[in-house]
């Protein structure tokens, strides 16, 4: 009897290990890492490339396409960690959601390129600007700089009279083959789909920096905490040294991409990702991939929600989220990179 008693014992160990989020074995463990495609999958680039074990447990890393994805996988459970647009993540956070803001990851990397010359945001009315970014951040930064200029806007895929008509993409992709063929006049991008685009097509150029733009509108010399890491509040609970190694590892990424980006948009190209066919050191820079976490982390969000809210308290899920929306960590805030 206490021999059967002793083998139903390890079956349910054994079962409790094989089930739970963090469990007996870390070498059994598993977790999912969800990244945007584009600018967040250069800056997770080298965690993909050399990371697929972290601490004993398996990185499960998954590209996504739009910010109604990466909405998806964090909104039922698939995601274990996610890189996401900083205010989806907070209105996530106040829809009590169970995740925490661990650091930010770019500080903006939007950018309008033409082939009309010369533009200033005044001539896109009564044309159509084609973009990216629904619900999240380049949807809210754009219509915040409209509508800081006096300049009204209308979501159309035709021309308005008096507005600006935004064409929005679930991704870049179809952006970019228009702009290959020559067949639309403006687009709204993100890096690295912008030095895709400007490969593609050499008569098209930048010529608006919506970072320069948003610093214009808020009367402020930052820029904008584009997107951010955030984590399962379960994950955090049980296993935060995990979380926080992969922190720590995006910032180490972020120099190693600034040194070589050869190495790591070879790989995206690898796995499928969208990537430029060269990148040089004028795309890196534009991308602003430069993680920061704890308090500098925190305050650069708060105040970049506390615009948010002022402009459309939707964007950030009607209210400013509390103080455990962020995740501090003394280990964190300390961490300079390797």
């Amino acid at each position: 009897m206490k021999k059967t008693i002793a083998i139903l014992l390890l079956l349910s160990l054994t079962l409790f290990c094989a089930v739970s989020f963090v469990g007996c074995s870390e070498d059994s463990d598993s977790i999912t890492v969800i990244v945007p495609d584009g600018g967040p999958a250069l800056g997770m680039a080298y965690l993909m490339k050399n990371h697929s074990m972290i601490n004993g447990v398996k990185i499960n890393y998954e590209i996504k396409n739009g910010a109604d994805d990466i909405k998806a996988a964090v909104m039922n459970g698939k995601a274990d960690i996610a890189i996401m647009p900083t205010n989806l993540a907070a209105a996530l956070y106040n829809n009590k959601i169970e995740i925490k803001l661990v650091a930010t990851n770019s500080y903006g990397l939007m950018y309008l390129i033409t082939n009309q010359g010369e533009t200033t945001l005044s001539d896109l009315v009564g044309e159509v600007l084609h973009t990216v970014g629904k619900s999240g951040t380049p949807e809210a930064v754009l219509k915040k700089v409209l509508d800081s200029a006096s300049i009204a806007y209308e979501e159309s895929d035709t021309a308005v009279t008096g507005k600006v008509a935004l064409n929005f993409y679930s991704d870049g992709t179809q952006i970019i083959q228009k702009i290959a063929q020559g067949s639309i006049k403006y687009a709204l991008l993100g890096e690295p789909a912008v030095s895709t685009a400007l490969a593609k097509n050499s008569a098209y150029s930048i010529q608006i920096d919506l970072q320069e733009e948003w610093k214009t509108a808020t009367n402020t010399d930052a820029s904008y905490p584009q997107t951010a890491l955030v984590a399962k509040t379960s994950l955090l609970n049980k296993n935060p040294g995990l979380v926080e190694k992969i922190a720590m590892l995006t910032l180490d990424g972020s120099y190693a991409l600034k040194s070589n980006a050869t190495p790591y948009v070879t790989y995206l190209k690898e796995i499928g990702a969208t990537v430029p066919p060269t990148l040089g050191a004028d795309g890196v820079q534009r991308a602003n991939i430069t993680p920061a976490f704890g308090l500098t982390a925190k305050t650069d969000v708060s105040n970049y929600l506390s615009i948010l809210y002022t402009f459309n308290a939707k964007l950030i899920g009607n209210k400013m989220p509390d103080d455990g929306f962020y995740y501090l960590s003394d280990e964190l805030s300390s961490y300079t990179g390797k």
